[in-house]
């Protein structure tokens, strides 16, 4: 693993190497941030760090323990996950076997993935361990939102916060590091929403071009008036219930861009710069207000999804509206 791998948090990995040379180490860190922000990858480096052999700069990722951690091979590093939440016999499993010395070195570590899942009682029992840990072990939990702990547990962890990063510091990534064209790494930066995880997800997803035609599609139906094709178009929704957030993002950026053209007439800032005719067309049809409108409805969507509004009856009526707008 690179420091270039865990993107835009070079501060934070300074400060962690900076620790780690000095011997100033925490027995139990609590990394926040949002999922796909860099937070196991940064879990990753600090037990490189702590597990590795080099008597000069750790990590220095070529000890036979970072080499074992790169391979994802060391014994040592014991990953805790659980979908439906971590339990009291999970933690009680985890204070057992924390008090076994290591097979191999000096040291062990414990990473406890969606930590704001452990329950109430298993979180007392973890707190017993954290107030007599043994200098052996350290432990990471990692969480969305630290404060979803027992303030107990927050007192004694060091917390680290991953935030988002730029959108320009992605599309930089993209194309240098992914080797994708300027226009394709812009579009995937902007939806992004400074998070690298999210940008290469959507890399990866080989239907994301799909959907991504099917809402400019949709965007000209809109412009067209073909109300029967509009809610036809909600089965297109319902389908693809579990994308919906980038669907919609995607249709925000849209009308963001055909906004821009009509106010300033300029391409440079267009992000879905292989559609530019028709945005300016669109832009030439819709009135500067009623994109504004548009954009508005769209956003009042994704807060009614949010809020458990029905799904098809938001969708339907976001439909209507933005098509009486045109």
């Amino acid at each position: 693993m690179e420091k270039t791998e865990i993107l835009g948090q070079e501060k934070l990995l300074n400060n962690l190497k900076q620790a780690l040379n000095q011997k100033q180490i925490s027995h139990t860190y609590l990394i926040e941030g949002q999922r796909g922000v860099g937070r196991s990858k940064v879990a990753n480096f600090l037990a490189m760090g702590i597990l590795c052999r080099s008597k000069d700069i750790k990590p220095c990722y070529e000890c036979i323990s970072c080499m074992k951690i790169k391979s994802h091979n060391h014994p040592e590093i014991n990953w805790i996950y659980e979908e439906k939440g971590i339990g009291i016999e999970i933690i009680r499993n985890l204070k057992n076997d924390i008090q076994l010395k290591p097979y191999e070195g000096e040291k062990k570590v414990y990473i406890l993935c969606d930590a704001e899942k452990i329950t109430i009682p298993a979180q007392n029992a973890l707190l017993k361990i954290l107030e007599e840990p043994p200098l052996h072990a350290n432990i990471i939990l990692i969480a969305t939102k630290g404060n979803s702990l027992l303030p107990t547990i927050l007192s004694r962890s060091q917390r680290l916060k991953i935030h988002s990063i730029s959108p320009k510091e992605i599309e930089e990534y993209l194309i240098e590091k992914k080797g994708l064209e300027k226009h394709r790494a812009k579009l995937i930066s902007s939806l992004s929403n400074g998070i690298i995880g999210k940008a290469l997800q959507l890399l990866e997803d080989e239907n994301f071009q799909e959907r991504r035609k099917k809402i400019i599609s949709i965007t000209k139906e809109i412009l067209n008036n073909k109300k029967h094709q509009i809610l036809e178009n909600i089965n297109f929704f319902v389908d693809e219930k579990e994308h919906i957030d980038e669907m919609l993002d995607l249709l925000m950026v849209w009308y963001r861009d055909v906004l821009i053209y009509k106010d300033i007439n300029n391409k440079e800032f267009i992000i879905n710069i292989d559609a530019l005719e028709e945005i300016i067309e669109q832009s030439e049809k819709i009135t500067f207000n009623n994109l504004k409108e548009i954009i508005y409805i769209i956003e009042k969507t994704k807060q009614n999804l949010k809020n458990n509004v029905n799904f098809q009856m938001n969708i339907e009526v976001m439909l209507i509206d933005m098509a009486n707008r045109v």
